[in-house]
């Protein structure tokens, strides 16, 4: 008595623990917890005609669409609770997807009609639902008591009615002589069919069979268990076939005569073939005749258990307890609250972890806008403002756009420097070829300019001279030599530009990019203001460059000192040169890497080089043709031959290493240094002070060509001045006028663009403050998730975890 009362007691505990389980976990789908966490259930898969149809309405009582048309297009989730209280069904539709298949932000699980009383009415109601799940567009009240002629005749005429959903159509069963218990029955597997509607049902089907699932295969008896598509899915994802139960359905139509095949489904129920860990069960559902009799679900059971007693092989098995429906109700109750206790420590954890991490997504978003549209606006204006200012004055982390200009402005200094003028203080090529002298210099690089000789400056001179007295040179001569070095200074200029101007817009894009990333319109909007304001500040800027390259064109210099002390020394240059002494060795230097100093020759066609200029070509010009080529002493030879670029057309010449068209001596002996330092300290006793062996050029006996290497000397020490003051005076205008004022001018230029203080100023910032789409939905889907792991971690909490 003792033991019954025990066996009772502890029977009852079990069940009121299984009914606590499976009341959690359906507490959990009902508000979705199923999108983010692996919440143990029951799927039952097989292909269409396998009897999977029988099976659900065995283990759940009730009766599914089975004919043409109708089979199952939807997961159904059906729940089964043992109550005192009469039999009772009530369906839901709980919606998880869209039309397109995407997951929604929220799971809603709302109710399909009125509660069931009578079983007939069942298939009914579960057809109406399953039509209103196909078709999501139209309201599922449209659904609730339409009749079933009408349901078919929706089905057939819609054509937006879906072939298949992923959302799930829910049956709770609660009543006496249940057991707890509940699963999902999902579509059948369907083979002749279009490719993509297969893959569709096998997508759905695997969707629900992983992760921690309990997979119940139906298996025909009828078909050889090596062509079941449905058993090679759930190899698929239980490899080890761990969580998989085969139930072998149709026994009954295993003719007399199928012995054969009656010992190979035998060898398999008994472990033999095709093992599983928990192994199949074998039940025989009512017939066609059966069911057109309208048989009770005890009077299936019956016929049930006395088809296996009367049956070989299934009356002579030795494990009679993988026979008939009952046993496999008993079994999966029991392994699916061993799989649900066993979870949930592990369910809580997971949820835990979910939520850490989904804070941390939430607080990567901007936060939505709660204060006044115009002072959030205003702030937004004000944060740019200063992210763009550190930029400008390179504060630290925002040195980019300083370095990079730096690089910029180096490249137009070398661009500048290209461009000195390659004076050679020879009579022609042949004598500097025939003579190993050298002109050093302090910063040895390919020049822009072909060689210009002494035979060339003495025709440019002549041709200059008109009033003169004998031995006095016109300034003007001078004037157009200074000229011709410029010819390409507002390109190089103009290119300079281009580069800081990219590097401003790349850093201001970005500044915007990063302050605006919440509102796309806007952003793109601020985009806009932004390049109106460069552009403008641009062709501002460029009017103060023009006018500084214009006042190079017309020498003048207060540095008297340098420009003096930088001819003398050229002078000197020369005359040692011409005297076949060398002032310096001068290596041949590699050309830049990275110039301003080769235009298209669109821009020569453009605009006429000056050499083109100088040479009479363009009306109201004085220059005359002056300079013989290099293979000719020819004084007709016209300016272009001699001082043409390498292109022909006076623009861009070839790189040509200045002074490298003279052989270098080799160094002084130390005799010879010592010579010239005796002789130095004696200038130095006589009162010559300061003196430098430079200046000792100038100590050379007079040259036929004095006044040319003077001309020379001139305009190369000119230069010194020219490009010292250029390669300064143009970044500073950049820098100033074009960089630091874009900055400077921003806030009130947006405040201006924007419409601040405009009479529609509050609608037009909330409209553009809006959040983007993307941002929006992706902060509702983390919002929902948030409620959903919250809900679920109090419902474990409140559940003794």
């Amino acid at each position: 008595m003792e033991v019954t009362e025990h066996n009772q007691l502890s029977s009852s505990r079990y069940s009121a623990r299984r009914k606590e389980l499976l009341s959690l976990i359906q507490e959990l789908r009902q508000f979705g917890a199923q999108t983010d966490l692996d919440l143990p259930r029951i799927a039952i898969i097989g292909n269409q005609s396998s009897g999977k149809s029988s099976v659900v309405e065995a283990i759940s009582g009730i009766q599914v669409p089975r004919d043409a048309g109708t089979c199952t297009r939807c997961p159904m989730e059906c729940r089964m609770v043992s109550s005192s209280e009469p039999w009772t069904c009530r369906i839901s539709i709980r919606w998880e997807f869209d039309e397109e298949g995407q997951r929604l932000p929220r799971v809603d699980e709302t109710r399909f009609g009125k509660a069931i009383t009578n079983k007939a009415d069942v298939e009914l109601a579960l057809r109406r639902a399953q039509a209103a799940v196909l078709n999501p567009e139209s309201p599922a009240l449209f659904f609730v008591s339409m009749s079933e002629n009408d349901l078919a005749d929706s089905m057939i005429n819609n054509d937006k009615t879906l072939r298949f959903s992923r959302n799930v159509l829910c049956v709770d069963i609660s009543g006496p002589d249940l057991t707890d218990l509940s699963f999902v029955d999902l579509p059948g597997i369907i083979q002749n069919a279009p490719k993509k509607m297969v893959k569709l049902v096998e997508d759905l089907v695997v969707s629900h069979i992983e992760g921690n699932c309990l997979i119940l295969v139906a298996l025909p008896m009828t078909d050889d268990i090596e062509n079941q598509k449905a058993l090679r899915l759930a190899r698929q994802v239980d490899s080890d076939g761990k969580r998989t139960i085969g139930v072998m359905t149709k026994p009954d139509l295993l003719s007399a005569g199928s012995i054969k095949s009656r010992e190979l489904w035998l060898d398999v129920m008994e472990g033999r073939r095709h093992q599983l860990a928990h192994g199949y069960y074998c039940t025989r559902q009512p017939d066609d005749a059966d069911r057109s009799q309208k048989i009770t679900a005890d009077q299936a059971r019956k016929v049930e258990a006395e088809f296996f007693s009367q049956t070989a092989p299934w009356s002579t098995t030795a494990d009679q307890s993988r026979l008939g429906t009952s046993n496999l109700v008993g079994t999966l109750s029991k392994l699916l609250v061993e799989i649900i206790d066993h979870s949930l420590p592990k369910l809580l954890s997971e949820t835990i972890t979910q939520l850490e991490v989904c804070d941390r997504r939430i607080s990567t978003l901007p936060p939505v806008v709660q204060v006044d549209p115009i002072s959030h606006m205003s702030n937004l204006v004000t944060s740019l403002i200063s992210e763009v200012n550190k930029h400008v004055q390179g504060g630290p982390g925002a040195e980019r756009l300083i370095h990079d200009n730096r690089m910029t402005f180096a490249a137009f200094k070398q661009a500048i420097r290209r461009t000195a003028p390659n004076f050679v203080p020879a009579v022609n090529t042949q004598e500097a070829e025939r003579n190993a002298i050298s002109v050093g210099d302090e910063a040895p690089i390919s020049l822009l300019s072909e060689p210009f000789y002494l035979q060339d400056m003495r025709a440019h001179l002549q041709k200059s001279i008109t009033r003169e007295l004998p031995g006095k040179v016109p300034f003007e001569a001078n004037v157009i030599l200074i000229k011709a070095f410029q010819t390409t200074w507002e390109r190089s200029t103009d290119k300079c530009f281009d580069q800081v101007q990219e590097a401003l817009l790349r850093t201001l894009r970005e500044c915007v990019q990063n302050t605006f990333s919440s509102y796309e319109a806007l952003q793109a909007h601020v985009k806009g203001f932004i390049s109106e304001s460069v552009k403008r500040h641009r062709q501002l800027c460029f009017q103060h460059i023009l006018v500084v390259l214009e006042t190079q064109q017309s020498p003048y210099t207060q540095n008297t000192h340098y420009l003096q002390a930088s001819q003398d020394k050229w002078l000197a240059k020369y005359k040692d040169a011409r005297a076949g002494r060398s002032t310096g060795a001068t290596p041949t230097p590699t050309p830049p890497s990275f110039s301003f100093a080769s235009p298209p020759a669109s821009l020569d066609a453009a605009k006429p080089s000056l050499a083109s200029r100088l040479s009479g070509e363009n009306s109201g010009s004085n220059a005359v043709q002056m300079f013989p080529s290099k293979s000719s002493t020819s004084s007709s030879t016209t300016l272009n031959d001699n001082f043409k670029w390498a292109d022909g057309k006076g623009a861009f010449p070839k790189p040509v290493a200045e002074s490298s068209l003279f052989k270098k001596e080799e160094p002084s002996s130390s005799t010879t240094k010592g010579e010239d330092s005796l002789l130095l300290s004696m200038l130095a006793a006589r009162g010559f002070h300061g003196l430098t062996l430079d200046d000792l050029g100038r100590l050379n006996p007079a040259d036929q060509y004095e006044t040319e290497l003077r001309i020379m000397s001139e305009v190369r020490g000119y230069f010194q001045i020219s490009y010292k003051k250029i390669i300064d005076m143009i970044p500073e205008l950049i820098d100033l006028t074009f960089v630091k004022a874009v900055a400077k001018d921003l806030q009130p230029y947006l405040y201006k663009k924007l419409g601040f203080g405009t009479a529609d100023v509050n609608a037009r910032f909330t409209k553009f403050l809006a959040e983007d789409s993307q941002m929006a939905a992706r902060r509702e889907t983390l919002m929902s998730q948030k409620t959903r792991l919250e809900r679920v971690k109090q419902e474990l909490y409140d559940f003794g975890l």
